[in-house]
């Protein structure tokens, strides 16, 4: 927290900003951890960079949490690893802790690379979020489902059709696509 935090809100500030949940999935004979979270966008305050150090807090939380067994990290970091404002510390060390199947659309890839988009540096088809190009940060890949690393990972995606009806939709219905990973459980 800034240091100029009041100690009254310091002692009562949560840490989530929607909340994290461990929703334990039993498939079989295993007990699968869906970790799912909605961390607040890193951007919006001042110089304290106030929501830019919430966001590195959400995210690096499951760093360190550990749910006993496999699990799935999933939800909306709102931050991208390579471009967008945030602390990217946060995502590169949630990234090395799990596997990254780094989904992919044909939807994120056609998008227009113009403004915002054509200074980025990641890869356009792993976005998963549309913004404005003009005057806001373009496309990012902001939204995860990252298995832990004894999980075996048989394809993944984002669902971001190029074109058509469907992409009209989905548009309307949220700047955020959804994101999906298929799994092989022993």
């Amino acid at each position: 927290m800034p240091e100029d935090t009041p100690a009254e809100v310091a002692a009562v500030q949560r840490l989530s900003t929607t909340a994290h949940w461990d929703v334990a999935l039993p498939v079989g004979e295993t007990v699968l951890h869906l970790l799912a979270f909605s961390a607040t966008t890193p951007v919006f305050d001042g110089p304290e960079d106030r929501n830019g150090r919430r966001n590195h807090d959400e995210v690096g939380f499951w760093t360190r949490y550990e749910p006993g067994g496999p699990f799935v990290v999933m939800g909306n970091a709102n931050l991208d690893p390579d471009d967008g404002e945030g602390r990217r510390e946060a995502i590169h060390a949630l990234l090395a802790r799990v596997q990254d199947p780094e989904p992919r659309s044909e939807g994120g890839a056609a998008a227009v690379q113009d403004g915002a988009n054509a200074v980025q540096t990641g890869d356009p088809a792993l976005d998963t979020g549309d913004w404005a190009e003009a005057d806001g940060p373009g496309n990012l890949r902001v939204d995860y489902a990252l298995p832990s690393k004894q999980l075996r990972v048989i394809d993944s995606g984002v669902v971001w059709q190029a074109e058509g009806p469907l992409a009209e939709a989905a548009l309307t219905a949220s700047r955020h696509r959804l994101v999906w990973v298929d799994l092989e459980i022993d």
